[in-house]
């Protein structure tokens, strides 16, 4: 069987998603942060990786999705069926505790969201994946709001969003991940309708660059508010030229200090009609060359 022809699952191959727990104590209680989404629930089955299951979930509330680890260790999570949302949602008593993400599968989730799982450190790439789906189960996304914001990820694969052209959220996607030092280039061109990626490199402080043409593709956005905030040792500025149905660019380069890297041309986003709102769009971007001619209310 090969990589190439398995990279896309055929329809009645299903592969369930799998994830890292670790605990360090003996009785360690995980509850797997199940979420309903846009009408849609559950309908899994959980295996904790203690030789031990949940049987059938049909609940996101479910006392099922809750389970206590007796021992120390590290335990491989499996959860078949169908899952429309996952959602840690930087929650304390379960964000250390997922470690990596072993495979995505396809069990139909909508919205991902490993938010304040500081000890994932890398996404598994489309290609090691390709004997279990690769990204296909990532194909009904509509929400990757805080996806893997402030995770421990140093990169993002370049196909990362290549199987889901339905999501139209992207806000805090990667916020606070303060190990991206770069961004692939292409990584948003196949997620057209795409609305809003509000916050979604939000203080991301070793990001040192990004690709000219990173939102080229992406026509239909609304938001832009503190894409790129506080994202301090950034060097260059997007001109956002083919984002003409902006409204809100907030925020966008608002560094909230002095003391950052940002160079190159402001886009004369002031200049349009009818005019975005830009409030401190570009606060404290000294270094831009037209930094003295960008309005009061857009700096």
């Amino acid at each position: 069987m090969s990589i190439a022809r398995k990279l896309i699952p055929s329809g009645e191959d299903q592969f369930p998603f799998k994830f890292k727990v670790t605990t360090t104590t003996s009785n360690t209680v995980f509850t797997c942060p199940l979420v309903d989404y846009g009408g849609l629930t559950p309908n899994l089955n959980i295996d904790w990786g203690d030789s031990t299951s949940s049987g059938q979930i049909t609940a996101s509330t479910s006392p099922s999705r809750i389970h206590t680890y007796a021992s120390a260790g590290n335990y491989t999570v499996t959860i078949s069926g169908f899952m429309p949302g996952f959602k840690v949602n930087n929650n304390s008593a379960i964000r250390s505790l997922i470690t990596e993400i072993i495979q995505f599968g396809n069990v139909g989730v909508r919205t991902f969201d490993f938010n304040g799982c500081g000890n994932i450190t890398s996404i598994p790439t489309s290609l090691a994946l390709a004997s279990v789906g690769g990204y296909d189960g990532l194909g009904e996304m509509i929400n990757f709001d805080s996806f893997l914001r402030a995770t421990g990820i140093s990169s993002i694969p370049a196909d990362m969003f290549d199987f889901s052209p339905n999501a139209t959220t992207f806000s805090n996607t990667f916020s606070t991940c303060l190990s991206l030092t770069t961004v692939p280039s292409g990584l948003f061109d196949n997620v057209t309708n795409a609305t809003s990626f509000a916050s979604c490199f939000f203080s991301c402080t070793a990001l040192t660059s990004v690709p000219t043409d990173l939102f080229d593709q992406n026509i239909n956005v609304t938001n832009f508010s503190g894409t790129f905030r506080n994202c301090r040792a950034l060097t260059n500025v997007l001109q956002f030229t083919y984002n003409t149905n902006v409204t809100i660019f907030n925020n966008v380069y608002n560094m909230s200090t002095s003391v950052n890297a940002l160079t190159g041309t402001a886009p004369e986003l002031w200049n349009r009609t009818p005019t975005p709102s830009g409030t401190d769009a570009f606060n404290n971007c000294f270094g831009l060359s037209n930094y003295a001619s960008i309005p009061a209310n857009f700096k």
